[in-house]
């Protein structure tokens, strides 16, 4: 529900930050995949077909543990051939050298509002209040420098 054609805020304010760059996005860069083991590495194939991406940012942490698996069966490794990047924090984390780079937030604000928003709802409240949670990126292990591309001899 957050990919394309209709991302999410923080998914369009990446493609936006991609085209400012002046690089193309799109489908590659926001993938619309099943979201089952099997549709994860179908994606994953897809991905390294031509030209591998340098970095993956991913949502889940067992969609990190998965994707990391894949990698390191085809000898990718990160921060070395790939950064990678988790948008949940997870306990998992901290026993993974090198560290796993994510992004940390306090759910509880937001399940607080969730809750709020459904006892509106049944009793026939309109409720569109939106709230912010605030989050930082702990830069962990597995974000390393863009790999310089190998030039055909």
């Amino acid at each position: 529900m957050r990919r394309l054609p209709l991302p999410g805020l923080p998914e369009q304010a990446f493609l936006d930050e991609l085209r400012a760059l002046g690089l193309p996005s799109g489908a590659y860069n926001l993938p619309d995949w099943e979201a089952t083991p099997k549709g994860l590495l179908k994606l994953l194939e897809s991905l390294f077909i031509l030209t591998p991406p340098t970095a993956l940012i991913i949502d889940e942490a067992s969609h990190f543990m998965a994707t990391q698996q894949y990698l390191a069966r085809k000898g990718i490794i990160a921060p070395e051939k790939i950064s990678l990047i988790c948008t949940d924090a997870h306990l998992i984390f901290s026993w993974c050298a090198p560290s796993i780079a994510h992004i940390r937030w306090d759910s509880r604000p937001l399940i607080r509002r969730i809750v709020r928003w459904a006892e509106n709802v049944s009793q026939g409240k309109n409720d569109l209040r939106q709230t912010s949670t605030n989050a930082g990126f702990i830069a962990g292990g597995t974000v390393g420098p863009v790999p310089t591309p190998s030039l055909p001899s």
